[in-house]
């Protein structure tokens, strides 16, 4: 048994995920693990590697060690990596990844191991289904892909090069929508609606009014 509850944040890139179970943690006084830097953590070890390397003895080599608090600190080697994860083709190699049930089973056994005394809000695409089934709150937020694809324009702070600002929207919403595929088609873990997930599309909703919608339902299934 736990000593606290788990809380499970689902979806697709671009619903809002991050904010939303950031805010709710500490809204709640819970500790906010941010399952998807996990994944970029190893996604950012594995691309300075000069040659594809062996998974298995890649991830028993890595030296990871995070910190979960009003930001997600992330060091590998002991060298803060925290800023460096956060790039559209750490993201996209992460998502390729994460198709490996080798990559999967090591940080699914390390998100476990971190969570198991509960007091967590966990936020991913099978923190629900896969990670904590067994959590006593589950979410999955939704949007349009369109607006998804706006927010994480804004959230990359997508410099590329491109004409103007519309064509890097658009160049965004293709790497959703392939993400999107990726995730749900996987054949380990595929992204989906866990069961028993409470359902917000969040495309109408502004972080506040998300966050109020999730802390209620909260409150009222711990009730």
């Amino acid at each position: 048994m736990r000593k606290r509850p788990v809380i499970t944040v689902d979806g697709p890139s671009g619903a809002g995920k991050s904010t939303v179970a950031k805010a709710l943690a500490s809204v709640l006084g819970y500790e906010y693990m941010d399952t998807g830097a996990m994944y970029r953590a190893v996604a950012y070890a594995f691309s300075r590697e000069k040659e594809k390397p062996d998974i298995e003895p890649f991830l028993q080599g890595l030296a990871l060690r995070f910190i979960f608090g009003k930001g997600t600190q992330v060091f590998l080697d002991g060298e803060d990596i925290s800023q460096r994860i956060r790039t559209p083709e750490i993201s996209m190699l992460a998502s390729a990844l994460s198709q490996d049930y080798r990559v999967r089973r090591y940080l699914t056994a390390m998100q476990r191991e971190l969570g198991k005394d509960g007091g967590f809000v966990l936020e991913g695409r099978d923190t629900g289904s896969v990670v904590f089934p067994d959590a006593e709150v589950k979410f999955y937020l939704d949007a349009d892909v369109e607006v998804r694809a706006r927010r994480r324009h804004l959230e990359l702070g997508d410099d590329r090069p491109g004409s103007a600002a519309g064509d890097a929207v658009e160049r965004v919403k293709k790497e959703i929508e392939k993400r999107d595929r990726d995730d749900s088609e996987r054949e380990h873990a595929p992204l989906i609606r866990p069961q028993g997930a409470h359902y917000v599309d969040t495309t109408l909703l502004d972080i506040e009014g998300v966050v109020e919608i999730l802390k209620q339902h909260v409150e009222q299934t711990l009730r």
